[in-house]
């Protein structure tokens, strides 16, 4: 289901059959696709087009029979649409002069919402006070982010009106939060969180969102509010789930009557009125009726049906992004697992593009070391909002640097590279972000040592504690993944970058939480040991950070890896 645009032309998509207008049993999905901004319009024989199954159950807000639903239309429903598909001159009335549905695709005079006009180019819901859930095609990268409004109100408050649209009731995007586009695993993912430019409340209220991972029942009513064929909202509450894959829980089949523009569209439970979906794929939409078209109808139980996001993977992603620290959305759900050894989690703004106020990191690479470093592209990287790092050797010279990273995705605001250390030294990795806005993440550097001689690991992490009982208790603790043969050294003293202040004492941790080595005063106050890995005797280990007995003390504590 795409929204062709004057003007625009929708980009082949990957995977996607094109129905003939007689759909054979067995046609392959299209992607619910929005035209794409800046292209021309594609040529109708190969538009893929929304559909209505059995009767046309598409209503207008204010004709709609149920309260909860009309309030969801109302309060959490956003069109997203270009600046130019809306005339903002008076503030107080926005008005929307492109063509009417009727016009944009030569409908028939039998048609419904002929009269209607097609600003939108794809739909959204509003899940938080600044979060807009969408579908991932309709927001793919940063650009789009910046051309993309969302605008409230746009919908019919009574026969042959339109509700007031304010400038009050348009939002721009501040970030991408969370965004996928394709299959990861055995999923096939289309979801994309918003984070707006404001907070739209109190003004307007976030729709509930489903928060389990499970499978909707077949046959269950589901409702779908959004901007079919781009215009003002219409709810659908007639369709069923026809297929709820059970077995991988990333997208349902469903019946309702969706249209190119629907994309992104909150589709709820009935029962609940809580958001379980997103609007992503579809069938064939209008069909020639001689010289005009009609809408394309098809059985309640023929043609493809549309396919629908499950909401949990991302609200799952969401929350792994920001750690969970959101009360509505991530409350109940599981902890983010933990951030790898070989990372550090930053937050920064007005970074100049990392080269001012960022958060830094300092490692010891050996001549050789092939060294990896993104806040996407390795296993526990994570960003929110658009990071950009840098990296510099020891005399300060930047050796190299990403704003967005080539290997992690399309539409990716995550930074990558991979760089292989010319000569032994240390290197700084410095965590930005793009231009002057603010971001987040967490930056994990990954090394293959190289034929150098010694290399290897190194890291550190500062620590404050008191009343440990001897590292026994209220230890600060970081976990590091070691094999068989590698040598650990770690202290407050001795390793490069080490400090301390007061009696610190160390402990190290085997995989079995078992005691593996520990050290008290190996210069003066200070503490230093070497532990190095037993055979069959790799794993995660546990440098524990402490102060001798009941006192206070604080530091850095350092270690390489080897």
């Amino acid at each position: 289901m795409r929204h062709p645009r004057p003007g625009f032309q929708a980009r082949p998509l990957v995977g996607a059959l094109v129905c003939a207008l007689t759909l054979a049993a067995g046609c392959g999905p299209a992607e619910e696709r929005e035209a794409v901004k800046g292209e021309e319009a594609p040529s109708l024989g190969t538009q893929e087009k929304p559909v209505v199954y059995g009767t046309d159950n598409r209503q207008d807000v204010y004709a709609h029979l149920d309260a909860t639903l009309r309030a969801r239309a109302q309060q959490a429903t956003v069109a997203l649409m270009n600046p130019s598909d809306f005339n903002a001159t008076d503030p107080n009335h926005v008005t929307f002069p492109g063509s009417t549905l009727g016009s944009a695709y030569n409908l028939c005079t039998t048609e419904r919402f002929r009269d209607d006009p097609t600003a939108a180019f794809c739909s959204g819901t509003l899940i938080d006070d600044d979060l807009v859930l969408t579908a991932g095609h309709c927001v793919t990268s940063a650009t789009d982010c910046t051309n993309t409004r969302f605008v409230f109100n746009y919908y019919r408050p009574a026969a042959g009106a339109l509700q007031t649209v304010t400038t009050a009731d348009i939002f721009s995007c501040a970030s991408i939060v969370a965004r996928q586009q394709g299959t990861v695993g055995t999923q096939n993912l289309d979801y994309a969180v918003i984070r707006l430019d404001r907070s739209a409340a109190p003004r307007f209220t976030p729709a509930p969102v489903r928060s389990g991972n499970t499978a909707l029942a077949a046959g269950q009513n589901v409702a779908v509010i959004g901007s079919g064929s781009g215009i003002p909202f219409k709810i659908d509450s007639g369709g069923s789930v026809r297929d709820a894959r059970s077995a991988t829980l990333d997208y349902f089949v469903a019946t309702t009557d969706t249209f190119g523009g629907n994309s992104g569209s909150g589709v709820y439970e009935t029962s609940t009125y809580t958001v379980a979906g997103i609007l992503v794929r579809g069938e064939t939409d209008y069909a020639a009726n001689g010289t005009c078209k009609v809408v394309n109808v098809c059985g309640e139980t023929a043609c493809r049906g549309e396919d629908i996001t499950y909401v949990y993977p991302a609200l799952r992603a969401f929350c792994t992004a920001v750690n969970n620290d959101n009360t509505r959305l991530c409350s109940g759900l599981p902890p983010p697992p933990p951030p790898p050894a070989n990372s550090y989690a930053y937050t920064a703004t007005n970074t100049n593009s990392a080269q001012q106020n960022t958060v830094d990191k300092t490692l010891t690479f050996a001549a050789g070391d092939v060294v990896e470093v993104g806040t996407c592209g390795l296993e526990g990287a994570a960003v929110s909002g658009d990071s950009y790092l840098r990296f510099k050797n020891a005399a300060g010279t930047e050796v190299a640097s990403n704003d967005d990273g080539g290997t992690c995705g399309a539409g990716a605001r995550g930074s990558y590279f991979k760089y292989t250390v010319p000569a032994a030294g240390a290197f700084t990795i410095r965590g930005g972000c793009y231009s002057t806005g603010s971001c987040g993440g967490t930056v994990v550097w990954k090394v293959t040592p190289g034929g150098g001689t010694g290399g290897g690991i190194s890291g550190s992490f500062a620590f404050n504690a008191t009343n440990t009982n001897s590292a026994q208790q209220n230890t600060v603790n970081r976990d590091v993944m070691l094999t068989a043969g590698q040598v650990i050294k770690l202290g407050t003293c001795t390793v490069a970058g080490a400090s301390g202040t007061g009696d610190t004492y160390l402990r190290l941790y085997g995989p079995s939480v078992t005691q593996v080595a520990s050290n008290d005063d190996s210069c003066g106050s200070l503490s230093y040991l070497t532990y190095t890995v037993p055979a069959g005797a790799g794993g995660t280990y546990q440098l524990r950070a402490g102060c001798y007995k009941g006192t206070s003390c604080s530091g850095t504590v350092a270690y390489t890896i080897q």
